[in-house]
């Protein structure tokens, strides 16, 4: 009960420190895309929106992934945290109070580096504290508050976004970020056994590790799919954004369906990882056809919606793929990895489209380049990850019982308690012998099964216990 209560405090916290920043970033991001019109075209305002300001993201990102491997306990630590949160406020106000093309150019750089700096403090916090059963729908809720939220407070306060206003907003919502911060470590305990006291390791399916070459290698092909997915979800985006109709919309309403998406996509992934990929995967079809087949003023409205919500999918699967690994090798590091990747390549390919125009024939011909690798890798990855260990079969076989259980544990990435139920299992007990030799209740034992079920990936008992014995 106490580890119960403790991974939903956990799952809670996570949700509203992430979902309190996207709602920030997404604030500054329509702020400055509104101010903006000001200065610049439309074709200027998409390579600055989604162009520089996602590759000064991916760089803030980039930049504390490598402050987190090399020095985790400054990158890591509240006070710099605070500190880059504080940091946004002097350069919000500039940007909204001191007009100017240059000085808002520079402040848009300014503020999505640092964006990715606190962004990839989140993500390892969700990799670290977060049950890793529910990291899609911990990313999901939090994306999908942070979206929904910026169309109501538009909504319920008109302007805001284009005025003076919008400072007294992000202040409030910086003020909330810092407190959660400051109290997080407080609040969130370390995973522990509910009987023997010790803790667990906070990681789900691990089939791999990536301290091996078949790790490095899954690792690498994550990559490249995120790498090839990023630009075909860019382009279906911006083509959304150059729909003859598209002037008439409301682009923060169409926005709010981002969240229904996101939320889906979360429940999908965390129940089946591999279902969630394919889902991420055959998303970005949709946006490409439907836009290119609906353009009439009656249907453009929902089809943009209804792309909004499917995108929703890609956005979920290259952050919480990342987490999970995070998680799985207590790499946290990583955790942001996907996210930058996926930035950087989006950048690129909005300031390729904003050079060769946004003509239909190229980029079908993009897309339909871009999508022959990316099913071949996608697929290559799912097969790897899923074939025998780097352990030889014959070294298996000649494993003690004890370095059998925790051989079987390590490469699930089982907990203390789950490691003594699979090894009974093996034994063919049943859920009232297990209660009475672990001296737990029947419910705690069938709670931990399907904790272990899940996290192998197999059917029921007796294939976990075939398996524990191969």
């Amino acid at each position: 009960m106490k580890t119960l209560i403790s991974k939903n405090k956990n799952f809670i916290l996570c949700c509203v420190i992430i979902a309190a920043v996207y709602l920030l970033d997404s604030l500054i991001f329509f702020s400055q895309l509104y101010m903006m019109y000001d200065f610049f075209s439309e074709k200027t305002i998409g390579a600055l929106s989604t162009g520089w300001a996602y590759l000064a993201q991916g760089a803030g990102l980039v930049l504390f992934m490598l402050l987190y491997k090399t020095r985790s306990h400054l990158s890591a630590h509240r006070g710099f945290q605070v500190t880059l949160f504080l940091l946004e406020m002097p350069v919000l106000i500039a940007s909204i109070l001191i007009p100017g093309k240059t000085l808002l150019i520079i402040m848009i750089i300014l503020l999505n580096i640092i964006i990715g700096l606190h962004t990839g403090f989140t993500f390892t916090l969700a990799a670290a504290h977060a049950p890793a059963s529910r990291l899609g729908l911990c990313y999901g809720l939090a994306y999908a508050a942070g979206a929904f939220g910026t169309w109501l407070i538009s909504v319920v306060s008109g302007g805001v976004l284009t005025s003076y206003r919008i400072i007294f907003v992000d202040s409030l919502i910086i003020a909330l970020i810092v407190v959660l911060v400051l109290v997080y470590k407080d609040a969130v305990e370390d995973e522990h056994d509910a009987e023997s006291g010790e803790a667990e390791p906070v990681s789900d399916t691990s089939l791999f590790s990536l301290d091996t070459a078949k790790g490095r290698k899954v690792l690498m092909l994550l990559c490249l799919v995120i790498a090839i997915m990023a630009p075909i979800s860019s382009i279906g985006t911006n083509n959304n954004l150059y729909v003859e109709y598209c002037r008439e919309l409301d682009l923060l309403a169409q926005r709010s369906f981002y969240a229904v998406g996101l939320i889906a996509a979360g429940l999908i992934f965390d129940k089946n990882r591999v279902v969630g990929g394919i889902c991420s995967v055959i998303s970005l079809i949709y946006p490409i056809i439907l836009i290119m087949i609906y353009r009439e003023s009656g249907m453009v409205t929902l089809v943009i919606g209804l792309s909004y919500v499917i995108l929703g999918f890609f956005a979920v699967y290259r952050a919480a793929a990342f987490m999970h690994l995070a998680a799985e090798s207590r790499k946290l590091h990583l955790a942001p990895l996907g996210l930058a990747v996926g930035r950087i390549c989006e950048a690129v390919v909005v300031l390729m489209i904003s050079e060769i125009g946004t003509d239909e024939l190229i980029l079908v011909i993009l897309v339909s380049v871009l999508f022959i690798p990316l099913i071949i890798l996608f697929f290559l990855m799912e097969k790897e990850k899923y074939t025998s260990p780097d352990l030889p079969v014959d070294e298996l076989r000649e494993l003690s019982a004890d370095e059998r259980r925790v051989a079987f544990a390590k490469r699930y990435g089982l907990t203390r308690r789950e490691e003594e139920i699979s090894m009974l299992l093996s034994e063919g007990r049943s859920n009232g012998e297990i209660a009475e030799i672990l001296q737990v209740s029947e419910n705690t034992v069938r709670f931990h099964v399907s904790n272990v079920l899940k996290k192998t990936g197999m059917k029921d008992r007796n294939e976990v216990s075939r398996a524990y014995r191969l």
